[in-house]
């Protein structure tokens, strides 16, 4: 019998935590790993009851990309309600809070990027470990002409899994999302979606 994901019988090391109170729910989130890999592992504690998710490293980029998709469905609907109430909404702030955007070691942390060039770009997430900057390049030639590939790394020069993928032209950008998605690159089946920065 496989030991479970999140480890019973097999030491688990903290890599990071955090928690959060959301309408009398504490919400933990841990990262960890084991001898069968990294995982993320949910935990909501309301009174005496508590739920866990487990959530191995592979979905992790899927599942942030389905957290901004809700995001931004939600920020869409709330400006909607602003829209039709007016100046009567005014009870709730509905400006957007600022985010403290991840650092991407690799690429566009130094202004590389500029206003504007979204349109042009790509995220790419579910990447393998071992895939490098020039593999990712090659990778998405076929789309149009790429002006730049970068992965993103920790500050340990780790590969973080994901990264962008810059064209000449918002035809790249649109070709790779249509062309690229779900593709095999270095054995792992990546998803490609616009960046949104």
């Amino acid at each position: 019998m496989a030991a479970p994901l999140d480890g019973a019988g097999v030491e688990d090391i903290d890599l990071c935590r955090s928690s959060l109170l959301v309408e009398q729910k504490r919400i933990f989130l841990n990262l960890r790993e084991n001898a069968r890999g990294r995982y993320l592992r949910i935990a909501e504690v309301t009174g005496s009851n508590r739920s866990t998710i487990i959530i191995p490293s592979s979905g992790l980029m899927q599942l942030r990309s389905l957290l901004d998709e809700f995001i931004e469905h939600d920020n869409g609907v709330a400006m909607g309600q602003q829209a039709m109430l007016g100046d009567n909404y005014g009870a709730v702030d509905m400006k957007k809070k600022p985010v403290r955007k991840p650092r991407r070691v690799g690429g566009l942390e130094n202004g590389e990027g500029t206003e504007g060039d979204e349109d042009r770009r790509v995220f790419v997430g579910n990447l393998s470990w071992s895939t490098n900057s020039e593999q990712l390049k090659n990778h998405f030639d076929v789309c149009g002409e790429v002006v730049r590939a970068d992965v993103f790394t920790e500050r340990s020069g780790r590969s973080r899994g994901c990264g962008i993928v810059e064209f000449t032209s918002p035809d790249g950008a649109h070709n790779a999302m249509v062309m690229m998605n779900n593709t095999d690159l270095d054995g792992r089946s990546i998803f490609v979606r616009e960046d949104r920065g």
